[in-house]
């Protein structure tokens, strides 16, 4: 600074350090099959955009989507499978000459074998009904004719469409088909999927998409490796929470053999089968510090499996999550807990602490490593810890007597020589009520 001759006052302005908001929590990174394919993942936080980017068909291939979005979670991050091993289901529908109308589902795996296709005859024309494996009827098309079926469907259905180089000049017979051939991408398709999730630094949820349990192998590698990549970027302070669910019809031995390879404190397995999204939602769409026990979900009309109370409590004490319907309170999450024993709700508060320490470290890289600059430092981590409080992510001790964090900022001669600034940090997370016991004396 130039100093000054004539008498004068000079006024240096100098700017204070001020954090970026952290990313909202409650992004999930959802990994699966669906009907239009992207170079680059997409996202969504509403159901129609979901269907924009995605398809109408992949309401039925990614059904995790509907149910996370129904249960608020804030936003979804869409990595599409690009794979040559899954296929679409397919149908052929005879005409009175022997020549096949192929219709095929419009996504690809095998969530559309055992769809019913029911052609009635109307006039010269022919009607389509498409239906569900229960008998439950999902779309019906009328006055159908073959020069004009193909444009109708690829507008009209969200189930199937026609292949163009099979449209025969006569209508298909009267009958009922199955649709069927369809397949699952390999675990290595989704493995590889994972990796698009790695440049998307506010996620803090994972979940695979997986649609065909009966290679239980298969799903054990795949969110394996989900919890690799949790543990990953977990390292690389973007802490994420991945999801998984039972195969249907799984018994509780079943999913203790299932959960044997998937402990972690980063990874929540779930039961019954057909929940996951509805799980990851619902967790998404709570505030980071709280406990999803006992919280409602919305969009499951039923379960697809009712679990006995006893077997509730053998699941729980394998550390796999419950979802029962409860009387009074509807389809409920019976206690939020990781695989390794821990509540969902404190691993999420320590994740959120640490991306906070982070980025609030970043704005200080390039400073003076001198007493002010790790004053600032320090009392910009108190600021970002006293908010964590008050809003009561981080409490005291249950006596008082320790407080809710404590952090230290400090640089030895040693240190000092490298450019490195040291911080120890200690939170102690808020934790839900998960049990009351109550004693109760009758007195005379």
């Amino acid at each position: 600074m130039a100093a000054r001759i004539i008498p004068g006052v000079q006024v240096t302005v100098v700017k204070d350090v001020a954090p970026p908001q952290l990313a909202p929590s409650g992004v999930l990174g959802l990994v699966g099959l669906t009907e239009k394919t992207f170079e680059f993942t997409e996202r969504a936080s509403s159901w129609s955009r979901f269907l924009e980017v995605c398809g109408p068909a992949s309401a039925y291939s990614m059904p995790e989507a509907r149910l996370a979005l129904a249960n608020g979670v804030f936003e979804l991050v869409i990595v599409p499978l690009a794979s040559s091993v899954a296929t679409k289901a397919v149908v052929s529908l005879p005409n009175a000459d022997n020549d096949n109308f192929t219709l095929e589902a419009r996504a690809p795996g095998i969530w559309a074998n055992g769809f019913k296709l029911k052609v009635s005859h109307r006039g010269e024309k022919f009607d389509l009904e498409i239906k569900l494996p229960d008998g439950d009827t999902l779309e019906v098309h009328r006055n159908l004719e073959p020069a004009i079926v193909a444009d109708f469907l690829e507008k009209a259905s969200a189930v199937v469409r026609v292949d163009k180089t099979t449209i025969p000049p006569k209508r298909p017979k009267e009958g009922e088909y199955l649709l069927a051939g369809g397949q699952d991408a390999s675990d290595t398709d989704y493995i590889n999927a994972l990796e698009a999730l790695k440049d998307e630094p506010d996620v803090d949820m994972v979940l695979a998409a997986v649609q065909y349990f009966n290679d239980a192998e298969k799903v054990t590698k795949v969110y394996s490796a989900v919890i690799s990549h949790c543990e990953l970027m977990s390292a690389d302070s973007k802490g994420r929470i991945g999801f998984g669910q039972v195969a249907p019809n799984a018994t509780i031995q079943d999913a203790t053999r299932m959960l044997t390879p998937l402990i972690s404190d980063r990874f929540i397995l779930l039961a019954p089968h057909g929940v996951v999204g509805a799980v990851a939602g619902r967790i998404g769409g709570l505030d980071f510090f709280q406990s999803p026990t006992f919280k409602t979900l919305s969009g499951i009309s039923k379960l697809s499996r009712a679990i006995p109370l006893e077997e509730q409590g053998g699941l729980l004490k394998e550390n796999v999550v419950p979802i029962v319907n409860q009387l009074g309170r509807g389809v409920i999450i019976l206690r939020g807990l990781t695989t390794d024993g821990d509540q969902i709700s404190v691993r999420r508060v320590a994740d959120r602490a640490v991306r906070g320490v982070r980025m609030l470290g970043e704005l200080f890289i390039g400073r003076l490593n001198d007493e002010d600059g790790r004053g600032a430092l320090k009392q910009k981590l108190n600021e970002f810890l006293v908010q964590m409080e008050r809003e009561g992510a981080l409490v005291s001790s249950t006596d008082g007597k320790d407080p809710a964090f404590k952090v230290d900022v400090f640089s030895s001669q040693a240190d000092f020589a490298l450019g490195i600034v040291r911080v120890d940090v200690a939170v102690r997370p808020v934790r839900a009520i998960d049990f009351i016991y109550a004693t109760i004396f009758v007195q005379l």
